[in-house]
């Protein structure tokens, strides 16, 4: 049997919904609009699928023009020494027919680390044209050598991910 071959076509990230970097009291939302990733896989072996993500972080938007070229700089993405950061797949655990563990490594900044999100399918047929997924997880700035502004924003970033992935044709 040939394997599906998915080709990633569209993201939709929602400004709530993209990035959000918090501390205790402050929480900052952002998204990224320049993108580019592939899924590979068989409908029947989901937990065999591989997926590969490339974000340019120089284009984000939070809706403030000087936190958005703040962003940028060295202080944070850098995005003129790091243009692209980049999520590989390693396993996914199969939690229930719509959700799973998705593990990789994610590129950022010039370091890479391991890291799992939590995925839910939002399409209920995985023979679709067209597949939709939620995927969330949390990361430390400071683990990608983005130490800057620890005391006012904190370390722990969560992203939060809407794909949409179309059938190669």
């Amino acid at each position: 049997m040939r394997p599906l071959r998915r080709r990633f076509r569209g993201m939709r990230c929602c400004p709530a919904e993209a990035a959000t970097f918090s501390r205790a009291r402050f929480s900052t939302e952002g998204r990224f609009t320049a993108f580019d990733g592939k899924l590979n896989f068989e409908p029947q072996a989901p937990e065999h699928g591989v997926v590969t993500i490339q974000v340019s972080p120089g284009p984000i938007s939070t809706g403030n023009a000087a936190r958005d070229e703040h962003l940028r700089t060295a202080d944070f993405f850098d995005a003129g020494k790091f243009p692209l950061a980049v999520f590989e797949s390693t396993s996914l655990v199969q939690i229930s027919g719509t959700t799973g563990k998705l593990t990789g490594s994610l590129s950022l900044h010039g370091a890479v680390r391991p890291i799992t999100l939590d995925v839910t399918l939002q399409t209920p047929d995985l023979n679709a044209d067209r597949l939709d997924f939620s995927a969330r997880g949390t990361l430390k700035r400071s683990d990608y050598g983005m130490n800057s502004c620890m005391g006012i924003i904190g370390d722990e970033v969560t992203p939060n991910i809407e794909a949409e992935f179309d059938r190669d044709r």
